[in-house]
C-alpha cells in the first residue's frame, strides 16, 4: 500500500487548499514548512497546489499546524475573504498579517458551526442601515436609533462586549495577534468581531467593539478600509458611547483657557472612555473649539498618555463569554464529538482562541 492510499483512507482525498489554510492561520511560510519537513520551498509549494504528503510528514504537519490529519483530507467548507473583512488601513500592516489573521477566523468559524449544532446563539437582532451614509448627522441618527431599538437610554454602556453579543454578534480573541491588527470584523455566516489580547487597554477596547460594531451597522456590501468609511466608524463609536443629548450636558466647563481635568478624571470613569475620545466628543458636538481640543491633546501628550492614560486600571477590561458559555454547555462526548467534526485540536482552541473546552470525565481506577 502506498502513502496516498494510506492518505485516501482517512476520508476524502487530501486537500492542498486546507494545507495552505492552516499554515496561514499558523502564520507559516512555505520556507518554514520545508524547513519542517527537510525540503525545499519549491516542494512544499507543490503540496499546496497537488501534492501528497507522506505519512510521517503528514503527521509532522498535523502537530505542527495545530489541526487533525483528518482535517486536510475534508473540503474546505467556505473562505473568508479579505474583501469582506473591515481592516484598518493601518499602514505598517501588511496582507500576511491580514491573510493570517483571516485563516484563524476561518478555522474559528469552522469551530462554530459544529457549536450551532448542539448549542443556540442569540439570534441576530440588530439593523443594519443600507442607505449611503451621507453625513456626520445621519451616523449620530443611526446610533441614536440603535440605542432606541436595543433599549439602551441615553447613558453610559456598562458592558460593550456583551451588548454586542447579546445582539448575535460573536466576540473572539486572537491570541499573539500582530500588534499592528487592533480588531477588525466580518459578517461572513454571522457577525464576527476579532479582538487583538495584545492590546490591553479597557478604554481602547470598548471603543474598539463600537468602531466595529458601526461597521456592521453601516457597511454591509461596503469596501472599507479607506479613511472616509474608518472616519464613519469612528463617529459611530462616539456617537454610541457618548450620545449628544446626554453627554453635552455632563461635559465640564473650561476653567479659563484649561480644560477642568479633574471633573475630565471623573467623566472618563462615568462613561469608560479615554481623555481623546472625551475631547474629540466635545470637540464634534461644539463644546470646546479646535484650539482647546489642540492644547488638551499637547497635554496629553506631554504626560505620556498615547497608549495608556490615568485611571485605565480602574477601569474593568471586558471579556467576551458567548463562545465560552456555548462551550460550558457540552458535556465532553459532545465537545468530542464537535472537535473532530471541525478538524482542529483542543491545543490550538486553548491556545489561539483563548477558550477553555470541556475536561474529560473522571475515572475511578
Amino acid at each position: 500500500m502506498d502513502d496516498r492510499t494510506q492518505q485516501l483512507a482517512l476520508g476524502d482525498e487530501f486537500s492542498p487548499d486546507k494545507l495552505r489554510l492552516a499554515r496561514c492561520a499558523s502564520g507559516w511560510s512555505l520556507a518554514d514548512i520545508g524547513d519542517l519537513l527537510g525540503v525545499t520551498r519549491q516542494y512544499a509549494h507543490k503540496l499546496e497546489v497537488n501534492g501528497f504528503p507522506s505519512a510521517v510528514q503528514l503527521e509532522m504537519l498535523s502537530t505542527a499546524l495545530g489541526v487533525t490529519q483528518e482535517f486536510f483530507f475534508a473540503p474546505r467548507r467556505s473562505s473568508v475573504e479579505l474583501e469582506q473583512c473591515h481592516f484598518r488601513s493601518v499602514r505598517a500592516s501588511t496582507v500576511t498579517v491580514k491573510k493570517s489573521i483571516a485563516a484563524q477566523v476561518e478555522l474559528f468559524e469552522l469551530l462554530i458551526d459544529e457549536l450551532d449544532k448542539e448549542v443556540a446563539f442569540p439570534d441576530i437582532s440588530f439593523r443594519t442601515h443600507d442607505e449611503p451614509v451621507t453625513s456626520v448627522d445621519t451616523i449620530e441618527q443611526i446610533a441614536e436609533r440603535f440605542r432606541r431599538e436595543q433599549s439602551l437610554g441615553l447613558g453610559p454602556l456598562s458592558n460593550v462586549t456583551r451588548l454586542v453579543e447579546k445582539i448575535g454578534v460573536l466576540v473572539v480573541n486572537i491570541a499573539e495577534a500582530d500588534d499592528r491588527i487592533d480588531a477588525f470584523s466580518l459578517h461572513n455566516k454571522r457577525p464576527l468581531i476579532v479582538r487583538n489580547t495584545a492590546k490591553q487597554n479597557p478604554c481602547r477596547q470598548r471603543f474598539d467593539i463600537a468602531y466595529e460594531l458601526g461597521h456592521l451597522v453601516m457597511h454591509q456590501g461596503v469596501e472599507t478600509g479607506c479613511r472616509h468609511t474608518e472616519d464613519q466608524a469612528n463617529q459611530f463609536a462616539s456617537a454610541l458611547l457618548m450620545p449628544r443629548a446626554s453627554f453635552a450636558g455632563e461635559f465640564p466647563a473650561m476653567r479659563g483657557r484649561y480644560l477642568n481635568w479633574q471633573a475630565l478624571g471623573e467623566l472618563k470613569l462615568r462613561w469608560k472612555v479615554s481623555f481623546k475620545a472625551l475631547i474629540y466628543r466635545a470637540q464634534a458636538l461644539d463644546l470646546i473649539s479646535q484650539e482647546q481640543a489642540k492644547s488638551g491633546f499637547t497635554y496629553l501628550n506631554r504626560k505620556g498618555f498615547t497608549r495608556r492614560e490615568d485611571l485605565d486600571d480602574q477601569i474593568e477590561m471586558e471579556s467576551p463569554r458567548l463562545v465560552q458559555r456555548a462551550l460550558d454547555l457540552l458535556d465532553h462526548a459532545s465537545w468530542r464529538k464537535a472537535l473532530k467534526a471541525c478538524g482542529l485540536t483542543r491545543e490550538m482552541v486553548e491556545s489561539r482562541f483563548m477558550l477553555t473546552p470541556p475536561e474529560p470525565p473522571l475515572r475511578l481506577v
